[in-house]
């Protein structure tokens, strides 16, 4: 009997596994090659970013926290041996289950892909944009887009409020804007007013322009029904008269309202010396049948001077040498209309009624004038420069008008 009791645990070991115990035994094989390969992945992950360890290490306390209560149900279910047939199929549901999520955790794990450092490089530029983008959107948002300040410089003529007004700037203009459209509105103020000659405007950082003004100078005065009307140096009339008692001490009073003659004296004027300019007092059209355009120019020192309004950036500058040699506190002509010569006012007449002989006799003296301007006329040249003259365009005449 004894020896029967010892042979019967022998049999029992020697018995063959279950069908249940044989995929159980499958299994355990092949989920420890498994977690061999996975523990492999997780230390190349760990070696290169921490950040990946980390989350590799959540998932391996995870399984082994799983595998640890598969176990423990293993053990129960390798214990229960002699348990019912119909227990092995709810085992097998579960132990199916558990592959299942075993499994979902793998292609978990296979998706996560690494980002190396030049992806992360490429997508710094799209980052930066779009902060940049997000940025000037808020600020476009806020009040402060809208805040500018303009200042002016240069104006006398033309106030600053007439500047701000022509040149279409609302408050509600965006600063970036409004340096964008600065073109417009620099053309805006400048058709604004005839006193304009030039604008310039310049953007200060971060909300200020600032806006420079250059106006044309008053060159004389239009004396048309007891008015006093400005002429610019670019021979623009201002239809604003001026008062009187405004007006200054020495100024040129234009006494004929031809706008196209009034231009053409403005720019040939300019060309004049301030010397000679300043020594104008008024100027009154006077055309001859042979030119139409001739005008008469009354000096501060008494004295008159016919010339072509064409001719007188070519004529006028001798003037000044001529005037030394004319008789100090007599009135006298300076005829400029074909050459140069001059006579005391009043004697052409005279000589007009006398006879040849008379004539001739009276006129020496002019003529011998006359050379002595010519001479000093090539000495003001030396003193002042002017536009050159041919030798046939100053020929003393002799001959009375």
């Amino acid at each position: 009997m004894s020896k029967k009791n010892h042979d019967e645990p022998k049999e029992e070991v020697s018995e063959p596994l279950s069908e249940w115990q044989k995929r159980n035994k499958e299994y355990l094989e092949k989920k420890a090659q498994e977690e061999a390969s996975k523990q492999k992945e997780l230390e190349e992950e760990e070696a290169k970013e921490a950040e990946d360890s980390i989350e590799g290490g959540e998932i391996a306390e995870e399984t082994e926290e799983d595998d640890s209560f598969y176990e423990e149900e293993e053990t129960e279910y390798l214990e229960d041996d002699s348990s019912k047939p119909e227990l092995e199929t709810e085992l097998s549901e579960k132990e199916r289950k558990k592959l299942e999520k075993l499994q979902k955790k793998a292609e978990k794990e296979a998706a996560k892909v690494h980002i190396s450092r030049i992806h992360i490089y490429r997508a710094l530029p799209v980052l930066l944009g779009s902060g940049l983008i997000f940025l000037l959107s808020v600020y476009f948002l806020t009040p402060l887009a809208t805040i500018k300040t303009i200042k002016f410089s240069g104006n006398q003529m033309v106030s600053q409020e007439d500047l701000l007004k022509s040149s279409k700037i609302d408050e509600k203009d965006y600063t970036l804007t409004t340096f964008i459209n600065g073109g417009n509105h620099i053309r805006n103020m400048k058709a604004s007013s005839p006193w304009i000659n030039n604008l310039e405007m310049a953007y200060q950082f971060p909300i200020t322009f600032q806006v420079k003004v250059k106006e044309y100078g008053v060159l004389a005065y239009l004396h048309e029904g007891g008015q006093y009307y400005p002429i610019l140096t670019n021979g623009q009339v201002i239809s604003d008269p001026t008062a009187a008692d405004s007006l200054p001490e020495t100024h040129i009073s234009i006494e004929f309202s031809d706008k196209k003659l009034i231009k053409e004296f403005a720019l040939q004027i300019e060309k004049v010396p301030a010397s000679v300019k300043k020594n104008i007092k008024t100027v009154q059209l006077t055309p001859s049948k042979v030119t139409p355009d001739l005008v008469t120019l009354t000096m501060h020192d008494g004295n008159k001077v016919l010339v072509p309004i064409s001719h007188i950036a070519k004529k006028l500058p001798y003037y000044k040498g001529i005037q030394s040699q004319l008789e100090e506190d007599v009135p006298s002509v300076v005829d400029m209309e074909a050459g140069i010569f001059s006579y005391v006012e009043g004697a052409q007449n005279e000589s007009s009624s006398s006879d040849e002989e008379k004539q001739k006799t009276e006129e020496e003296p002019t003529g011998q004038q006359t050379e002595q301007a010519a001479e000093q006329v090539t000495e003001s040249q030396e003193e002042e420069p002017a536009e050159p003259q041919n030798s046939t365009e100053n020929p003393v005449n002799n001959e009375n008008r």
